[in-house]
């Protein structure tokens, strides 16, 4: 499987980000309302279907702007955002912002958001695909393709599981194709580049591998510096750290926290090899929101769920 040179080609990007539409369109059209505020399975901090819907035109409809914006050289500001530790409350008064809207409207919303990223992406120029805007919680600019890239796995496997479970169907990314998966695997490594803290990770220089196999797997990689963080698709020379999944299940259960860290290596899912120390901090290095002083923190829970 060949998608190294088209994980961020605009037009794959749309169709990717038209794919997770449908699914959600489908979705959508068979939602129960006594589903709408169940609560979630998982943590009891997690947002109800209602809410995590609310989030997903709140945040998504604030990065579509911020595109929008620099695409006509014009700056946009995420209002109560002003630095990463602001982004709790800033999820919290998105989601109030979108609760009030009827459930039909709420999720109409949503699919508009996606199919407008995906209609902006296909129009792309090559030289509007480099143009970048900034966002507190990353490390440099956001090219435009990122920022699309971003609002594609946010909604396509970040929150798939959260919105399903109340209404007790799988994960929306189990309908995914493997090709799509993959693609959009590869955009997360992407943005864990751009996550990473550099104010946490102080003088690091090291590699992250992830290794998946089966249906839509591949090797990427994340290479950590006080610079430049990067990712990419390929194998990696000696990485601190490797992470080998049996599947890209694992990998999307690993990302929204339906993992079972003990059980996963027990049974072989998973396959750690190399700076396990590297491994327990990931939370805390690609976090949104950690605090410097608690950089020792082992916390290895997903850094995008929630956000």
């Amino acid at each position: 499987m060949n998608t190294l040179n088209n994980t961020f080609d605009p037009k794959t990007l749309s169709d990717d980000l038209l794919e997770v539409r449908r699914i959600y369109a489908d979705f959508s059209a068979a939602i129960n309302v006594p589903d709408w505020d169940k609560p979630i399975k998982g943590s009891p901090k997690e947002w109800s279907l209602h809410e995590t819907i609310a989030h997903l035109c709140a945040l998504n409809g604030d990065g579509l702007e911020s595109i929008k914006h620099t695409l006509r050289g014009e700056p946009y500001t995420f209002v109560g955002l002003e630095d990463r530790y602001k982004l709790t409350a800033f999820n919290r008064q998105g989601i109030n912002d979108y609760l009030h809207l009827p459930v039909k409207e709420l999720l109409a919303k949503q699919l508009a958001i996606l199919e407008e990223s995906a209609r902006i992406a296909r129009g792309l120029s090559p030289d509007q695909a480099k143009m970048t805007s900034t966002m507190p919680i990353y490390n440099r600019p956001v090219r435009i393709v990122e920022a699309l890239s971003i609002i594609n796995f946010h909604a396509g496997i970040v929150h798939a599981a959260q919105v399903a479970e109340p209404a007790g169907v799988p994960p929306l990314w189990t309908q995914l194709s493997p090709e799509v998966r993959h693609r959009l695997i590869g955009r997360i490594m992407r943005a864990f580049s751009l996550l990473y803290r550099i104010d946490i990770g102080g003088s690091l220089h090291d590699a992250i591998a992830f290794r998946i196999d089966g249906d839509g797997g591949g090797d990427w990689y994340v290479k950590l510096s006080p610079d430049a963080p990067t990712s990419g698709e390929g194998v990696v020379e000696n990485p601190g750290l490797v992470i080998h999944m049996r599947d890209t299940s694992v990998f999307c259960r690993m990302l929204t926290v339906r993992l079972n860290l003990p059980l996963a290596l027990i049974r072989g899912e998973m396959k750690l090899r190399g700076n396990l120390s590297l491994f327990l901090r990931m939370g805390n290095l690609f976090s949104t929101d950690a605090r410097p002083k608690n950089a020792d923190k082992i916390f290895v829970n997903s850094p995008l769920l929630n956000s």
